[in-house]
């Protein structure tokens, strides 16, 4: 499983790398525009999951969104959403405090990428933990604005 991961993670990289070019014709603020949306997509996400929306998250992914967690594939967006979303969704909830300590986005005109890392304060098996939390989002631009097709998060012990 993880060599197709793999190859389909280098594959994909070498079929998006052209979309994220910018067109030096493109207005400075058209490009910050499209990235606030991106990032609202994304976090707007995160918001929802955090609540137990998970109707909500379900909307903000496209059908195919594939949802990987510390190198493991939780699913495609109904799998994901129906099974492990919920725990998440409760995990999440335990969280004190969030923190974004670096963001970055990059988008072309159907495609994008926004990675965020963050330093996490919650309850865990009785008692505080802070931990960093990586995540990469992939974004698809659809008719009704930037839909989330692709998360992976990663988290460490911060220390």
């Amino acid at each position: 499983m993880r060599p197709l991961v793999l190859a389909t993670s280098l594959f994909l990289s070498t079929l998006v790398a052209p979309a994220f070019a910018q067109s030096p014709a493109a207005p400075a603020h058209a490009t910050q525009s499209a990235e606030n949306e991106a990032t609202h997509a994304v976090d707007a996400f995160m918001a929802a999951l955090a609540s137990g929306k998970l109707d909500s998250a379900r909307q903000a992914m496209t059908p195919d969104a594939v949802v990987i967690a510390n190198g493991t594939v939780l699913g495609t967006r109904d799998g994901y959403i129906d099974g492990a979303a919920k725990a998440d969704a409760v995990a999440m909830q335990s969280v004190r405090s969030r923190e974004l300590l670096h963001r970055d986005s990059r988008l072309g005109a159907q495609l994008g990428w926004v990675v965020s890392e963050k330093r996490m304060v919650g309850e865990g098996a009785g008692q505080m933990r802070t931990m960093l939390l990586t995540e990469t989002f992939l974004l698809t631009k659809t008719a009704t604005g930037w839909k989330i097709s692709g998360i992976h998060w990663s988290s460490r012990p911060a220390g």
